[in-house]
């Protein structure tokens, strides 16, 4: 008996710790909501409710109930519309960037190509220039000219080092202070920004978002 009671016992203690432990869980899920201007963001941004409501330690059903709302609902679809007006203003950006680095790079590609234009022009002669003029220009046109990467100013080598690395845009703009998307495209070198955004198109592919 004293055996069978000592094990009904320690049954009812587990049941007991167990169902404590349940309805501690289940309290936590039904705090209060602690809505904030993150969690309108990240909705409009298409998060799923269960992973936002993990997040804020509520149930998804809660959060449903509080995207319904009308003034919410409201705030929630003009967030989207900036949401997309911002990926509009990027994607126009990321053009931007591809355009130039390609206009970039065959604008230097042709400046080399004149400069060995002149040097084999200039071998080929049988006679030496007739006067130190004609030689300076002979020198001048052989010239290699400087290319985006000769000028590189201190950002430029900040943001070639981080992307390097494997570093995107958002890495770009943090590694050199510029601050806005805008500043980046504006002040650093386009060859830098194009490999960013490949790094960027890298990162999506190798772990798409849920």
């Amino acid at each position: 008996m004293v055996f069978g009671g000592l094990g009904s016992w320690c049954v009812y203690g587990a049941l007991s710790s167990g169902l404590e432990s349940l309805v501690m869980k289940r309290r936590r899920r039904l705090r209060k909501l602690v809505p904030d201007a993150e969690l309108i963001r990240r909705r409009a941004a298409g998060e799923p409710l269960r992973e936002l409501a993990s997040d804020y330690d509520v149930e998804h059903t809660t959060l449903g109930r509080y995207f319904k709302r009308p003034e919410v609902a409201k705030q929630l679809r003009a967030e989207q519309r900036a949401a997309a007006a911002r990926r509009s203003a990027e994607r126009r950006l990321e053009q931007e960037v591809r355009r130039k680095a390609k206009e970039q790079a065959t604008a230097e590609r042709e400046q080399a190509r004149r400069a060995r234009a002149a040097v084999a022009e200039r071998t080929s002669r049988r006679r030496r220039p007739r006067s130190d003029y004609e030689a300076w220009l002979d020198a001048r046109d052989a010239r290699l000219p400087l290319t985006q990467a000769d000028l590189h100013s201190q950002s430029d080598e900040k943001a070639a080092r981080v992307v390097a690395g494997g570093g995107g845009m958002q890495a770009v703009i943090e590694a050199t202070g510029l601050r806005t998307l805008e500043n980046v495209v504006r002040l650093i070198d386009p060859a830098i920004l194009k490999q960013a955004l490949d790094n960027d198109v890298l990162e999506r592919a190798l772990h798409p978002q849920v």
